[in-house]
C-alpha cells in the first residue's frame, strides 16, 4: 500500500464529492488501498465513516478509492484505531506483496503490527482472490487488473536486464503508472535504485518512508 502526501486542502467543500480532482491532482488516479488505477469512477472515499461520526467535509478524511475497496470498507470501521492508512503511516513497510498476487503482512513484524496490518487487509478485502479461502465476488475484478499489471512488470522486468539506463527507468516509470498497482513494481526492481526511484517520482503524491531519530524506519512514524 502506498503511502501518500495529501498536503492542505486546496479548497473547502460543501460537498465531498467535489474533492475528487483535487485528491487526483495530488495522489494520482489511484485507488488508495488496492493501487488499481482508475481513470473514471473513482471514489471520495471518507477514512472515519460518516456514519460512524466521521467529518463528511475534512479534506484530511479523505482519501480515493476504487468502487470495490469502497464497497468492502463501507462503515466498518469505527474509527482510524486499529489499522494501518496509507496517508500517515509508512505502510511499504507494513505489507508483503508476491508475484503468486497475494497480498499479507509483511515479515519480522511485532504481534500488535500483525494485527494491525491484518485488520486493515481484511478491512478493504486486498487479498480476495480465487481459490484463496478468500473469494472475491463476481464483480470484484482487482485481483483479476493485478495479474494483468503482474504480466507488465515481469516483462518490464526482462527488458531491463538488457537496457540498463535511466532513460528506461523514466520509462519503466510511465509504464508503471499507466498499469498501477505501485507495491508490486517495488516488489520487482527491489534493489534497482535508478528504477526506485523514477517510479517514486512518476507516482504523484508518495511519500517514501523515512527514517526515524534513530535512524530506523518504522510502520507508525
Amino acid at each position: 500500500m502506498r503511502s501518500v502526501q495529501r498536503g492542505i486542502a486546496p479548497n473547502t467543500y460543501i460537498n465531498y464529492k467535489a474533492a475528487r480532482n483535487d485528491l487526483a491532482a495530488r495522489l494520482g488516479w489511484f485507488c488508495s488501498y488496492c493501487e488499481m488505477p482508475v481513470k473514471n469512477m473513482i471514489e471520495v472515499e471518507h477514512i472515519h465513516p460518516v456514519a460512524n461520526s466521521g467529518n463528511e467535509l475534512d479534506w484530511n478524511n479523505f482519501l480515493l478509492a476504487c468502487r470495490y475497496c469502497n464497497g468492502v470498507k463501507s462503515n466498518n470501521n469505527a474509527n482510524r484505531t486499529g489499522y494501518f492508512w496509507p496517508d500517515v503511516d509508512n505502510t511499504p513497510l507494513a505489507f508483503l506483496y508476491s508475484e503468486l498476487n497475494i497480498i499479507e503482512p509483511a515479515n519480522g513484524l511485532q504481534l500488535h503490527e500483525n494485527t494491525t496490518a491484518t485488520a486493515t487487509i481484511n478491512l478493504t478485502g486486498l487479498n480476495r482472490t480465487p481459490h484463496s479461502g478468500n473469494e472475491p465476488t463476481d464483480a470484484d475484478s482487482r485481483w483479476i487488473a493485478r495479474l494483468s499489471a503482474l504480466g507488465v512488470i515481469n516483462d518490464s522486468y526482462n527488458d531491463w536486464l538488457t537496457n540498463q539506463n535511466a532513460a528506461f527507468a523514466r520509462q519503466i516509470a510511465r509504464t508503471a503508472t499507466g498499469h498501477g498497482f505501485y507495491s508490486f513494481w517495488m516488489l520487482k526492481f527491489a534493489g534497482i535504485q535508478l528504477v526506485i526511484d523514477a517510479i517514486n517520482a512518476e507516482f504523484i503524491g508518495t511519500y517514501v518512508p523515512q527514517n526515524n531519530a534513530v535512524g530506523a524506519k518504522t510502520i507508525r512514524p
